[in-house]
């Protein structure tokens, strides 16, 4: 079995790029144990566009899901197994531009990297990132991974979190217009996101309470600047409370993260995404990690997009990337 399943995201931008970087930065015996869902030629490609210990992997690909084996024990170092679920050679379309084709080349990698770890093939998920207007473009209408790995994964809830050394924030809303923020938000969705976060915090060691943003300045000023966490965020608060979850809040935003930083709480919950991921990034841009909770199975992911702009330039910072192989690795073995 390999400890981790690594897909390579979308060709035409840096995902491919910061996968090769951080293969190249991993011990041997780690090497050993992970697989990457792409297509060996293009990695080689790009390995060799990049040049120095990159250009020294060896991307061996395996066509068939059932002929995947760890190389542990005998593969030569620098050595990757690469495995292909197209069982062809992309189309050599122009990088940094969104692609029909390759929007469901990176979607397939994706599903097939659930069916590894799902089939006990692979431990862990960590994901390279892909375009959601290039998966449009080849008809997957998803919001992006959270929406299709829960759907592959037959999970009722998945919360996308934010994981860093001082910080760490879940999302109560994800990828939705700031203007339906409010109206989405119920007592119901609180305590379902609250609850799934404290799971995760039990199982894998994170103490504390848990800090749950305000939607308004000043937490709403006792409904002078709105009513939602009167209405809402304090119900959601009082009935977790009431069943033992260490919830706290509402709390301004302004002060939440403030408070954060200086180890008042566990783990954070933003009501929305700027919310979460501005402060979030101001801290840990270049290497933070996009966390999956809520599957049957560890997933993770870089904090950023594809970055189209610098795809053809080899310049792009792998730090985030390996973070997240970083991380996948160690909660796997929890």
């Amino acid at each position: 079995m390999f400890k981790l399943a690594v897909t390579m995201g979308d060709p035409a931008g840096i995902g491919p790029e910061v996968t090769v970087r951080t293969l190249a930065s991993l011990s041997a015996s780690l090497l050993h144990d992970v697989v990457v869902v792409g297509e060996a030629a293009w990695l080689r490609r790009v390995a060799k566009s990049i040049g120095g210990a990159a250009a020294a992997l060896i991307f061996q690909e395996k066509v068939h899901f059932d002929n995947l084996q760890s190389q542990t024990e005998t593969a030569e170092f620098g050595v990757v197994e690469v495995y292909n679920p197209l069982g062809k050679i992309l189309p050599q379309l122009q990088m940094g531009i969104d692609h029909a084709a390759f929007g469901d080349a990176s979607c397939t990698y994706v599903k097939y990297g659930v069916k590894l770890v799902m089939e006990g093939v692979c431990g862990a998920l960590a994901t390279a990132p892909i375009s959601k207007r290039a998966w449009h473009l080849a008809g997957h209408h998803y919001p992006g991974h959270t929406e299709l790995l829960r759907e592959l994964s037959g999970s009722a809830n998945v919360g996308m979190m934010f994981w860093g050394e001082r910080l760490k924030v879940l999302l109560a809303t994800t990828h939705i217009p700031f203007v339906e923020v409010a109206k989405t938000l119920t007592v119901e969705l609180l305590q379902e996101q609250v609850t799934m976060l404290y799971d995760f915090m039990q199982r894998f060691g994170v103490s504390g309470d848990i800090g749950l943003a305000a939607l308004n300045p000043h937490a709403g000023e006792q409904g002078a600047f709105g009513d939602e966490e009167e209405l809402v965020l304090r119900p959601a608060i009082a009935s977790l409370q009431g069943r033992g979850v260490p919830v706290v809040g509402p709390v301004p935003a302004d002060v939440l993260f403030y408070q954060a930083l200086g180890g008042r709480y566990g783990a954070l919950v933003a009501l929305y995404h700027d919310q979460g991921l501005v402060p979030f990034k101001m801290l840990y841009f270049n290497d933070g990690v996009n966390l999956s909770i809520g599957l049957p199975f560890i997933r993770t992911s870089a904090d950023h997009g594809t970055a189209f702009d610098i795809s053809t330039k080899f310049i792009a910072d792998s730090g985030s990337m390996e973070a997240a192989v970083t991380l996948a690795l160690s909660l796997s073995s929890n």
